[in-house]
């Protein structure tokens, strides 16, 4: 970029940034994070103007807004698949249930946890935010950013997964498994 001449990205930022704005909070309802990407993606664009030649500002900036929003949701995803991980089956401890009981216990957890895996990580951000944890669809909305249809939706696909992989014989057994996983991560 040479001095005294204006800036091809910048000048694309500033005639974009309500639109970029707009497409940022679609996936993050907070403020906060809706200035910080804007941020990001204004330095980013300038950084990489000083070292090439930028083609089309344009659509430059937003495929750097693309790629911090990518990686915002990738970065909060993964805590919520780390909970998943972190949870082991043979940890937990009760009370009385025979030792065929607590294996066939263990036995439906996992194919709980195996299940909630196998789906889409927006789906399993809903699914455990609701199953889990017991969030309300409008707590969700607000946390995620996303409309309640769209949860509900989430939570509908989470349902058959979880039932197809229990099959139809023992649905039974999923509801005394969402039941009990969730009774240890519920929410203060």
């Amino acid at each position: 970029m040479k001095v005294g001449k204006t800036s091809a990205v910048l000048d694309a930022f500033q005639s974009k940034e309500r639109l970029i704005r707009a497409f940022v909070r679609r996936f993050f309802n907070d403020a906060h994070i809706l200035e910080d990407i804007c941020q990001e993606t204004i330095t980013r664009a300038l950084e990489a103007e000083k070292v090439r030649r930028i083609e089309k500002p344009d659509a430059f900036v937003f495929g750097v807004a693309r790629n911090i929003v990518r990686t915002q949701l990738d970065v909060q995803s993964r805590s919520v698949l780390d909970l998943v991980d972190e949870f082991a089956p043979e940890d937990i401890v009760e009370d009385g249930p025979s030792v065929e009981q607590t294996a066939s216990d263990r036995e439906r957890m996992q194919r709980f946890v195996t299940s909630v895996l196998k789906l889409p990580r927006q789906c399993q951000r809903v699914f455990i935010l609701k199953k889990v944890y017991g969030y309300s669809h409008r707590e969700i909305s607000a946390k995620l950013g996303i409309s309640i249809s769209t949860i509900e939706k989430h939570v509908a696909a989470g349902m058959k997964r979880c039932r197809e992989d229990f099959d139809d014989a023992s649905v039974a057994d999923l509801a005394v498994v969402t039941t009990t996983f969730g009774e240890g991560y519920k929410r203060a």
